[in-house]
């Protein structure tokens, strides 16, 4: 093997070394549609076993994020803005939580919390 050769593969394994903990931390909840209650209040939205479980993987971690990915469109938009707030009033910082589109079901949002960089 050349020199050359020898230290792109070096840098290369290094690079996917530093990117492999934050996507192996990551944990991911699913929320459907069918699931999210008509009439929502505190007690209804933290009986939902996904949103329990992401509020506590959050709080588990470090260096928090909190990724809502969300089905297009304006229905879709809408309810990830409303679970954010929800998430907002359960605790977690509006600060560590973004707002994705592309969820890849019509029906369901993917809530995605994942070891973040320290600021």
């Amino acid at each position: 093997m050349t020199g050359t050769r020898r230290v792109r593969l070096t840098v290369l394994a290094m690079a996917l070394s530093l990117s492999m903990p934050a996507a192996l931390c990551a944990e991911v909840e699913l929320l459907r549609r069918g699931d999210w209650p008509r009439v929502r209040s505190g007690e209804t939205v933290v009986g939902l076993a996904p949103l329990r479980r992401a509020v506590a993987n959050f709080d588990a971690l470090s260096h928090p994020r909190m990724i809502i990915r969300y089905p297009g469109g304006d229905l879709g938009n809408a309810w990830a803005f409303e679970v954010r707030d929800w998430l907002v009033s359960l605790g977690v910082g509006s600060q560590h939580i973004v707002l994705e589109p592309g969820s890849g079901s019509l029906d369901a949002l993917e809530i995605i919390v994942e070891e973040g960089i320290a600021q």
